[in-house]
């Protein structure tokens, strides 16, 4: 069986998840802001800043309190197929 192909979204969010800061140019997509923007439409918070004498672009991690760690793995679940349409585990 052939490994499924993770889609943007799901590969930014894992990298949230595991603790790393990333900025738009860590993702070669085209614009990868959309996919930020589709996990905060979610509920799950980003904690964004820029750096002035970094560039331009913000930075954005993971807001790691409890109930946004379950709401962005949750999310991730239903990227990767892991839950059904109710939510539940497959």
């Amino acid at each position: 069986m052939a490994k499924k192909k993770l889609s943007h979204t799901a590969k930014i969010l894992q990298k949230l998840l595991d603790g790393e800061t990333l900025i738009s140019s860590d993702v070669f997509a085209s614009n990868t802001n959309q996919y930020f923007g589709q996990i905060k439409d979610q509920g799950i918070e980003l904690i964004e800043w820029n750096d002035p004498t970094e560039g331009k672009h913000l930075k954005r991690r993971l807001n790691m309190s409890e109930k946004n760690i379950e709401r962005a793995e949750a999310y991730l679940n239903k990227l990767l197929g892991k839950t059904n349409a109710d939510g539940d585990q497959s």
